[in-house]
């Protein structure tokens, strides 16, 4: 008997001894993004000559209509919407200069069915309630970035745009492409989280990984490098500098 009371102690001791030293490791791991350990400093006001809205791929392929439905159809889309619409609005009072990038697919012979945002399709079309007026640029791309293949690099550096503010669709996607090709560009890049979204998705693995955790995801992996998180209302909330 005391042979099994000594190792059931011993056991539960060597138990604790693992989950103590399990724990004092974790705690040690280092969660913090690369840009805060390269001193990174927040965003505390932004130059209206120097700072660009993108808007990204607020298409009818992401939404659903009275006459269509987008194969894509965002979960939070209306929301995103929304956020999107107030950013325009501010940056057209601020004086920044908006950029409503879209994506077109050409069609081919080669291609078997219809692609996705196909060119003159109802999908490919801004959202009605989300227009480029006369004073906006609109960028039209073939890939997820909106810098590959498009003179956005070169119209941005010609007006001396510095920072970026990318929103739209797909946090995933799009959104993060465009934002990790902006920093070697030169461009510091803030996304307001909440004017982003992006949609369940196929784990390849029999699974689905839900909208919010991707979008989480999504975020936390641009954020390390390449981009500044904010809400639409923080960055809103900014002094803005002529």
């Amino acid at each position: 008997m005391k042979t099994i009371f000594r190792t059931a102690l011993l056991v539960s001791m060597m138990s604790a001894f693992s989950s103590q030293a399990t724990a004092q490791e974790t705690n040690q791991v280092n969660t913090k993004t690369i840009r805060a350990m390269s001193g990174a400093v927040a965003t505390a006001s932004l130059s209206a000559a120097e700072t660009a809205l993108i808007v990204v791929d607020i298409q009818n392929e992401y939404y659903a209509g009275q006459d269509f439905r987008g194969r894509m159809v965002i979960p939070d889309g209306a929301d995103v919407l929304l956020k999107n619409k107030k950013l325009v609005e501010y940056a057209h009072q601020k004086g920044m200069p908006v950029y409503f990038v879209r994506h077109i697919t050409k069609n081919s012979p080669q291609q078997n069915g219809t692609p996705l945002f196909a060119e003159n399709s109802v999908f490919a079309q801004f959202h009605k309630d989300l227009q480029p007026i006369a004073q906006d640029t609109i960028i039209t791309k073939e890939t997820p970035s909106a810098f590959v293949g498009t003179d956005l690099d070169a119209r941005l550096k010609k007006q001396g745009i510095k920072k970026v503010i990318v929103a739209g669709l797909m946090t995933h996607m799009c959104i993060s492409s465009t934002a990790r090709d902006a920093v070697p560009l030169g461009y510091s890049v803030i996304i307001p989280e909440d004017a982003t979204a992006t949609r369940d998705l196929d784990d390849g693995k029999g699974g689905v990984v839900d909208h919010d955790t991707l979008q989480r995801a999504a975020l936390a992996g641009v954020a390390d490098v390449f981009a500044e998180i904010m809400t639409t209302d923080q960055v809103m909330a900014l002094a803005v500098e002529k």
